[in-house]
């Protein structure tokens, strides 16, 4: 069992103490945070497990509970309404604090609540997803869909405290599991290049969730995540780079009414496609592209995206990057060194999407 390592996320004049390690979830009463130190749990009935084990370490604090349907086609307004109803109806005050435990859906449904609730209250995050411990609850954004587009209802309210607990992934479907990893690959590639060279060299190792390195890959990501928010707390510069991948991603995952691809999945379509332009436009050598597109191979394979031109483009034009010139792009000029690219037209990412592929040419 690796010791807990520890990493403090800044966002603004906010705080979020992360914790990584086997067993952090057992040590839930020491180390989330509630200033009356009572807690409400929202939480899906795919993560009983972990969240039994949040309410033996909380024993006597937990004042409510809602259970979430975290599909994403649950991401809604009315969902966030549905936890706040629970929440009051439960009597919660100002200083107690809600405890996110699921995935990214989870997450950002419950933080969001959170931040609604009697105009703000604490919330913590314990992600029981690859996904969600890599990307979703690291950061503060919170927040819905909307039938225009993926996340485009939401608040920046940062968690006050975040359990990574690999062990609660023993349980996780492999689909889930190794979708959710190109989300830490993904911050690897934008900002890290020994991080992602460490992880092709582990990936065998990682795929088989040997504890350690799936410990070393996760914390490397958070970091890269923790320094690129440290710099841009509310998204309007340089954290931008951490949608690497989501541009076409998102539109993936809409088109497909979000019943074909998992998150991840579409990110990693979305990757793909932005190879593509990066090649063209940021001078990415191809050998790189390769590389990145042989890593993505090893985790899936993925289901194929809807490509059809008619369908994406609603999406692309109701993305939260969109301008009159285009669309804002993530483009990587070579392993660990990404750049904001301010405007791509629409028919260059409807072009990329349709040349996209997960496999190697060469």
């Amino acid at each position: 069992m690796t010791p807990l390592r520890r990493l403090i996320v800044r966002a603004g004049r906010t705080e979020s103490a992360v914790t990584i390690g086997a067993g952090a979830i057992d040590r839930a009463a020491e180390l989330l945070a509630s200033p009356s130190g009572r807690y409400f749990v929202v939480a899906p009935p795919g993560a009983f497990l972990a969240a039994d084990r949040i309410r033996r370490a909380l024993a006597g604090h937990v004042f409510g509970e809602f259970a979430l349907d975290d599909q994403e086609m649950g991401k809604t307004l009315e969902t966030v309404s549905r936890v706040a109803d629970a929440a009051l109806a439960a009597g919660v005050r100002r200083d107690d604090a809600v405890v996110a435990v699921g995935g990214g859906v989870t997450s950002d449904v419950a933080g969001f609540a959170a931040a609604m609730l009697l105009r703000g209250v604490a919330w913590n995050a314990v992600p029981t997803t690859t996904a969600a411990m890599a990307d979703a609850a690291i950061g503060g954004k919170t927040g819905v869909d909307h039938a225009r587009g993926k996340n485009l209802l939401g608040a920046f309210h940062p968690p006050r405290a975040i359990l990574v607990d690999p062990t609660v992934l023993e349980s996780l479907p492999d689909r889930e599991y190794r979708g959710g990893l190109v989300e830490a690959l993904k911050a690897a590639w934008v900002a890290d290049a020994p991080l992602a060279a460490r992880a092709e060299r582990r990936m065998e190792a990682v795929l088989a969730r040997r504890e350690r390195d799936l410990v070393s890959l996760l914390t490397g990501a958070i970091r890269v995540k923790a320094r690129i928010v440290r710099s841009d707390p509310r998204d309007a510069g340089m954290r931008r780079l951490l949608n690497f991948g989501h541009t076409l991603g998102h539109a993936f995952e809409a088109a497909g009414r979000y019943a074909t691809l998992r998150h991840g999945e579409a990110v990693a379509w979305g990757i793909a496609a932005a190879l593509e332009i990066s090649v063209r436009r940021a001078g990415l050598a191809a050998a790189d592209a390769e590389r990145i597109r042989r890593t993505l191979a090893r985790l899936g394979p993925f289901p194929e995206p809807e490509r059809a031109p008619d369908l994406l483009l609603p999406f692309l034009r109701s993305d939260k990057k969109a301008t009159a010139a285009g669309l804002t792009g993530i483009l990587l000029e070579g392993i660990g060194r990404a750049r904001i690219e301010p405007a791509v037209p629409e028919g260059e990412w409807l072009a990329a999407a349709t040349q996209a592929h997960l496999a190697p040419r060469g």
